[in-house]
Order: C-alpha cells, then sequence, then structure tokens
C-alpha cells in the first residue's frame, strides 16, 4: 500500500512539473529557440547536400549523356551503312538468282557466270575497311559465295560455320545481329566478329540470306571512350557486347546495375563499397542498351561530411537546448522540495499526495471526448453522402462496403433500400444565368429541401450526381418489405407521392425545375448500384415526357417491354440504330447543299420519327452527342469557325433536355454552319481554290506544276500556294501528289500496264522518279503494291485513300 501510495506521489509531482514548465515563458522560449536553430541548421545541411546533389548532376549528367548519344549514333550510322548494303544486296538479281540455284549439278555448272559475277560483287561490298567479309546463303540447298573464299556447294565445308545454327533465324527476324568467333582457339576464336543478316525473299517466301560480318575492333574502335568512366554494350538478349575484356566491375554485379536501371535514363547505384551515376540509352536499329558508369565517392565524400558535420552539430544543440530547460526546472523547483520534504518529515507514507491534481485531468479528458463526440456527430452526414458517392461510382469492395454501412448506417434496416435521381432540367443554361457562387448556394439548397421533404416518411442520404443533380438513397419501411405486395404497393405509392410533392415544392421555393427518376427497390447496399442505373435509365423518359417530372423504373419497363420478346427488342434497336446513323450522315451531308434551311427541314423530319417509333433516349443522347463531335470536326476540317453554342460544348449539356430544346439547338448549330459554309463557297479564294483542284484532276497525265497552275488560274505561284494552302490545309504539291498516288493506284489494280506507262499517264516522264514518291507515300514499290493488292482482293475491297486536309469518305453512304 505505501508503494502504491509513493506511486501516485512520483506521477502527481511529475505531472505538476510538466504542466508548470509548460507554462513558464522562459522554458517555452528555450524549447522555442532550440527547435528553430536545430531545424535551421539541419534545414541548411540539407539543402546544401541537395544543391550540390543536383548541380553534381547537372554536370556528370550531360556531358555522359551526349557521350552515349554520340556512341549511339556512331554505332547506328555503321549499321545503316552495313545495313543498307545488305538491303541492296538481297534485291541484285545475282543474288536473288543464286538463291533459286538448284542443288543438282546440272543447275550449279550452268550458273558459273552468275556464281562468277556475285563473287566479284561481293568482294566490292567487302572493300570497306570495317566490313570483314560478305557472304550470300542459299537456305535451300545449302550453297553459300564468300568474298573470301569463293563459292561452296555445301556451307560445311566454308571455314567458318559459327553462323550456322543461328542463320535459320531469319525466317521469322527479318534482321539478325550477332556477335561470334571463329579459328583455331576452342574458346574465344582468333577472328571475332559482328554479324548483320538480311533475308532473301521471293513471293513472300525466304529462299536464302545475306550475311555481312564487320571487324569487331576496328567496328568498336571508332567509340569516344572518357578515361573516368566505364562503358558497356548490350544486345537484345542482354549478353555483353562491348568490351571483350574483363572490366573492372564484375558481370553480376552489372546485371544488377541493369536491373535498377531499368528504363530509366540514370540512377545512383552502388557496386561493391562505391557509388556510381549510371547512365543509359537504346539504340533503335540495333536494339542495343549503351551503359556508362561514373564514379562518385570521391566527388561526395566532402559534402556528405559537411552534411554529416550539420546534422550532429544541430543533434548537439538539441541537448544542449534539453540542458537549459533540465537545469531551469531543477533550480525551479528546488524550493517546492525542499517544502515537500519539510511537510513529509516524521510521517511518511501516510499522507496521500499526488491526488491533488487528479480532477482537472479528468475534466480535460471529458472534455476532449466530448468535443471529439460532436466533431463525429456533425461530420456523419458528410461520411454517409461520401460513403453513397463511393457505392455507386464502385470505389470500394464489398467487405469494405460492408464495414462502412455498419459503422455510418448502424440506425437503418439494411434491406427495403431505393435509389432516386434528381436532375435540373436544362442545366448548362441554368448554371449559365447565374454566378458560380450563387448557383452552388441554389444547389445546396436545393438538397436541403430534398431531404426536409422526404425525411418525415423516409430515411435519406444525399450525395452529388455529375454537375446536374444529386443521388438519393431512401430507407423503406421494414414492415411494407415483409408484410407483402399490398404493403410493399402502399409504401410505393406514399413514395411516388412524396416525389411529386417534391417537384412541386422546389418549383415553388427555387428558380429551377427538376425532373426525377426512381430505381426498384434491393435489398442489400451491394445492389444500390443496380436501382441507381434504373433510376438514371427512368430519368433519361425526361426526352421525352418534358421537364419537372418523375419516372419509375415500371414506367421504364414498359417502355422497354412494350414491343415484346428479348429478339424483337434487340432488331429494334438495331434498327434504331442503323436509322440514327444514316440520319447523322444525311445531316452532314446537308451542309453541303444550297437549299435554305435544308438543315432545319431534316431535324424537324427527324424529331417525327423519334416521336414516332420512341426510339430509347439513350441511343438519342448518344446520337446527339456524336452528331456534335462531327460538327466540330467537320468545321475543323473545312475551315469553318464553330457556333457559339459549339465552343464549350460538353456531354452533360444535352443530358438534361428533353427533345423540343435538343431539336432547337440542333436547327440553330446547323443553321449557322450552313449559313458560314455557303458564305465561304461564294468566296473568290474557294472557287479560284475549287478551279485549281479541277484543273490538276483533269491534267494529271501532264507534268504540272506550281507555274501551271498558277498560270491557269492568272495569279503568281506564290499567291496560288498560299491561298490553297489557307483553304484546304494542304499544299498544292501534296494534294496533286496525292491525286497521282491515287490514280497510279488504280491502274496498278484494275489494269495490267507496266510500270513505265502508268507512270507516264499520271504525269512522270521518269520511271524512277515515279517509283521514289510511290514508295514514299506507300511504303512499298508499284510491283510489290501491285501483288500485295492482288493477294487481298480475293479476300476484301480495298481501302479507299484520302486527300489531305480534305474529308472525303467519313460520311460516305
Amino acid at each position: 500500500m505505501e508503494k502504491e501510495v509513493r506511486k501516485d506521489e512520483v506521477t502527481g509531482m511529475l505531472r505538476l512539473k510538466l504542466r508548470l514548465m509548460l507554462k513558464n515563458k522562459q522554458t517555452r522560449l528555450i524549447l522555442l529557440l532550440t527547435l528553430c536553430v536545430s531545424f535551421v541548421i539541419s534545414g541548411i545541411g540539407l539543402l546544401s547536400y541537395s544543391r550540390y546533389r543536383e548541380g553534381l548532376d547537372t554536370e556528370l549528367n550531360t556531358p555522359n549523356i551526349e557521350l552515349l548519344q554520340i556512341n549511339l549514333d556512331v554505332t547506328n550510322r555503321a549499321f545503316r551503312e552495313s545495313d543498307n548494303m545488305a538491303l541492296d544486296a538481297a534485291y541484285h538479281p545475282d543474288v536473288e538468282a543464286f538463291a533459286r540455284i538448284q542443288a543438282d549439278g546440272n543447275s550449279l555448272s550452268n550458273s558459273a557466270s552468275i556464281i562468277k559475277r556475285l563473287q566479284k560483287y561481293l568482294k566490292a561490298l567487302s572493300s570497306h575497311e570495317e566490313i570483314d567479309s560478305v557472304e550470300v546463303i542459299s537456305l535451300e540447298n545449302h550453297a553459300l559465295v564468300s568474298s573470301n573464299y569463293g563459292f561452296l556447294p555445301d556451307w560445311k565445308q566454308a571455314p567458318d560455320t559459327t553462323w550456322v545454327p543461328w542463320i535459320q533465324d531469319i525466317h521469322r527476324k527479318p534482321l539478325l545481329i550477332k556477335r561470334r568467333w571463329y579459328g583455331t582457339d576452342p574458346q574465344y576464336g582468333t577472328v571475332e566478329l559482328l554479324s548483320l543478316a538480311r533475308p532473301i525473299v521471293e513471293e513472300g517466301k525466304v529462299i536464302g540470306a545475306v550475311l555481312i560480318n564487320l571487324d569487331y575492333d576496328r567496328f568498336f574502335s571508332k567509340l569516344y571512350i572518357h578515361l573516368s568512366n566505364s562503358q558497356y554494350v548490350y544486345d537484345l538478349e542482354g549478353e555483353l557486347i562491348y568490351p571483350k575484356l574483363r572490366s573492372s566491375v564484375p558481370l553480376n554485379e552489372m546485371n544488377r546495375v541493369l536491373q535498377e536501371l531499368d528504363v530509366s535514363p540514370y540512377a545512383y547505384v552502388e557496386i561493391g563499397d562505391m557509388e556510381y551515376m549510371a547512365n543509359q540509352t537504346f539504340s533503335d536499329v540495333t536494339g542495343w542498351r549503351l551503359v556508362s558508369l561514373v564514379p562518385m565517392d570521391k566527388l561526395l565524400k566532402n559534402v556528405k561530411l559537411a552534411r554529416n558535420m550539420m546534422l550532429w552539430l544541430a543533434f548537439i544543440s538539441i541537448l544542449a537546448g534539453c540542458s537549459a530547460v533540465y537545469y531551469y526546472n531543477y533550480a525551479a523547483f528546488r524550493p517546492m522540495k525542499k517544502i515537500n520534504s519539510l511537510l513529509n518529515s516524521g510521517n511518511r507514507g501516510t499522507r496521500q499526495g499526488g491526488l491533488y491534481d487528479l480532477e482537472p485531468v479528468i475534466s480535460k479528458l471529458v472534455g476532449e471526448f466530448h468535443r471529439k463526440s460532436l466533431v463525429v456527430e456533425r461530420s456523419l452526414p458528410e461520411l454517409r453522402s461520401k460513403y453513397i458517392e463511393d457505392v455507386i461510382q464502385r470505389r470500394m469492395g464489398i467487405q469494405e462496403m460492408r464495414m462502412k454501412w455498419e459503422q455510418y448506417f448502424s440506425d437503418w434496416e439494411g434491406n427495403s433500400l431505393v435509389v432516386m435521381v434528381v436532375s435540373i432540367d436544362r442545366y448548362s443554361t441554368w448554371a449559365a444565368s447565374f454566378p458560380e457562387e450563387d448557383a452552388m448556394l441554389l444547389k445546396y439548397a436545393l438538397n436541403n429541401i430534398l431531404l426536409e421533404t422526404l425525411e418525415p416518411c423516409w430515411k435519406a442520404v444525399s450525395a452529388p450526381d455529375e454537375e446536374s443533380g444529386f443521388v438519393v438513397l431512401l430507407q423503406f419501411g421494414e414492415r411494407a418489405y415483409e408484410a407483402g405486395t399490398e404493403a410493399a404497393v402502399q409504401e410505393g405509392v406514399v413514395l411516388y407521392k412524396s416525389v411529386d410533392r417534391l417537384i412541386q415544392v422546389v418549383g415553388e421555393h427555387l428558380p429551377l425545375t427538376i425532373s426525377i427518376g426512381v430505381g426498384h427497390v434491393v435489398k442489400d447496399i451491394q445492389e444500390a448500384r443496380e436501382s441507381y442505373v434504373k433510376g438514371k435509365e427512368a430519368l433519361n423518359l425526361r426526352l421525352y415526357e418534358g421537364y419537372g417530372r418523375s419516372h419509375t423504373n415500371m414506367d421504364c419497363d414498359v417502355y422497354v417491354e412494350k414491343d415484346g420478346s428479348a429478339d424483337v427488342l434487340l432488331q429494334e434497336q438495331t434498327r434504331d440504330s442503323t436509322l440514327l446513323d444514316n440520319r447523322r450522315i444525311d445531316m452532314i451531308h446537308t451542309l453541303g447543299s444550297q437549299e435554305p434551311g435544308a438543315s432545319a427541314k431534316l431535324i424537324g423530319q427527324w424529331v417525327e420519327e423519334l416521336r414516332l417509333h420512341r426510339t430509347a433516349p439513350a441511343q438519342v443522347y448518344l446520337f446527339v452527342h456524336e452528331l456534335l463531335e462531327d460538327l466540330l470536326e467537320w468545321c475543323a476540317t473545312q475551315s469553318v469557325t464553330p457556333p457559339d453554342k459549339l465552343a464549350d460544348y460538353h456531354w452533360n449539356q444535352i443530358l438534361t433536355q428533353d427533345l423540343q430544346d435538343i431539336e432547337a439547338l440542333l436547327v440553330v448549330i446547323l443553321s449557322d454552319m450552313e449559313e458560314k459554309w455557303n458564305e465561304r463557297r461564294r468566296s473568290k479564294d474557294f472557287v479560284r481554290v475549287q478551279e485549281m483542284m479541277d484543273y490538276m484532276e483533269h491534267h494529271l497525265h501532264l507534268n504540272i506544276g506550281l507555274q501551271e497552275i498558277a498560270d491557269q488560274v492568272h495569279m503568281s505561284v506564290s499567291s496560288v500556294s498560299s491561298m490553297f494552302k489557307e483553304e484546304t490545309g494542304s499544299t498544292v504539291y501534296d494534294y496533286l501528289t496525292g491525286l497521282r498516288m491515287k490514280k497510279a493506284c488504280a491502274l496498278l489494280c484494275e489494269t495490267h500496264l507496266k510500270i513505265s506507262e502508268i507512270a507516264d499517264q499520271v504525269g512522270y516522264r521518269n520511271e524512277n522518279s515515279f517509283i521514289r514518291v510511290f514508295r514514299k507515300h506507300k511504303q512499298v514499290t508499284p510491283g510489290k503494291f501491285r501483288e500485295i493488292s492482288k493477294c487481298s482482293n480475293e479476300y476484301a475491297d480495298r481501302p479507299k485513300d484520302r486527300y489531305a486536309g480534305v474529308l472525303e469518305d467519313k460520311y460516305e453512304d
């Protein structure tokens, strides 16, 4: 008992000391100064180290990246030269002829002249200083011709056969790059090469390969190596290509460095006891990875020492401050200790000291608990609203959903739930008529009216739904859910009456109207999302029914099932979708007509069709959205200024409108665009540009250019060029070339004319010039295009080309 009393006294005394110490201004000042000084010292040390590290990164990273890029350009340039040689050789007539030679003796003897010419051609290719040898390989009969040792009917007789195990990969890879050795040494060989292989293709089949062997030492002798760093080159399989000698860093450590780098341009890595800056870059030609390592320990040694000294100084300042506080309070409490010892002398253990401060501590704890309870109580509506929003948007899992439901909705039954979707009619127009702050206040007032009107009969929680309204979760009475159909229907009638009353009250007190969609009853909060979807579907009936109305999921179900079976419904939905697509195309085409009011007339016909067939509202809204996006694209393509109502268009602008307002919006937009387009068509520049296009289309067979076109329209060359660019978005040369290429493609696919004849008919007097331009536009030669077109025509129609800057076939029937 005496020990417990002593313990209480010590505890009470420590609490009293702490409270008095913190109330003392001098103690607080010492603590504040100590913390400030330590923070300032630590901040200066860490900031200095960070600034120095950033500067060091800039000074070291930039030149190393540049050096890697220079070496990358060197290797890429060398491989491009070799690859171009290999590609040219793969299409050489003698190379293709050799690859087709049969393995029998007669064929080989009859092809002696071809082999002789081919050997001379390969020796000419291998005269480059970096090329060790060039070989042409026939994959069908295993014969080869080499610039070093001539023709061999069987490649196994060649001095160098180290390429044989991987040459078959050329069937699935159009480019092979390998590092290899051959010679007398059993481990590494005496000759080290970098081999580049390209396939020889005939009628889509690989029949041979061209192998260019580069001298390894000469190839890498051109790399620029800095003495302070190390450089490494790895191929696609992660094998080390360069350097071939053992480096200062073990290969297993380098593998870890590559894993840490991943695809980052640089990173800091530790190898052994040293820190390095690792830089890397990748080659888009060879797929190689170039890596450099720069040691950092010597550079960071002094700055790390300065940083550590600053941190130790900050720690020492904290110790000094704490010591000062301790000494000051020791001196301050010395008289109290003396008095306490005098009072307790002679009766130690009998006095219940230390309990005198228990009451204020308990009062403080009770006050804090009360304040926290008030905070939780006031924040519960916000927590419930956020929870409903997360459930509707599927932002949480089932376990989290149930746990929070039990925490936030402990007074709810957990079943007979229904979701109601409230939306402000014509939201975009309504929001634009008020300042943003006033609109937010009106939405806040709308939310309060919702809850006050519903809560006398129902438990209700609201959450924001997009910009235009709210989603409300309602709790049906458990009696109505369990008593049977009659009670449930009665509860439903009360709810629908409450919803209608809500719409009336909002219209009386706020300058807005609302439409409401009510979902179906669900048994669990997990199914609230389904009720929300049904409520949104019911709300979409606003399209036909108008504003200020309530719609239930039963109305939506009757509307959906009005035509019978699911198959019939699917057929009608497909039909409606097809009709809408056709209408969208017609509306775009109407813009080009010169008939006044054609757009408004077509919109009116479309609206009458919708009212007659009652197309699904979701399909109608999607149609209008896609139509407006197509109109924006049409304006951009035809260089027409979009109407003001399309300038800030967004999806929610049409979702809160009925069919009548959508009709008026489309009439205004299409009429405005039709007027601007007709004005542009009547402009002198447009007529001139059309005249240029007609002239080019009818004179493709002539070698016309910008000067001839300018003479045709009696304008200067510069005026023609700038006018055509401004009206079409394309240059005269690009447009004319597109016309020629389109006609050339048609002639290649539909006729048997020679390439030279086709070139002449599309205005090219030089066949090689035609082939070069055609290959630039189509990425294949004319002959290859004709061959591909013949094959593809057996399965599908050819795709249509597009002119640059002209919307040609998007809305074609």
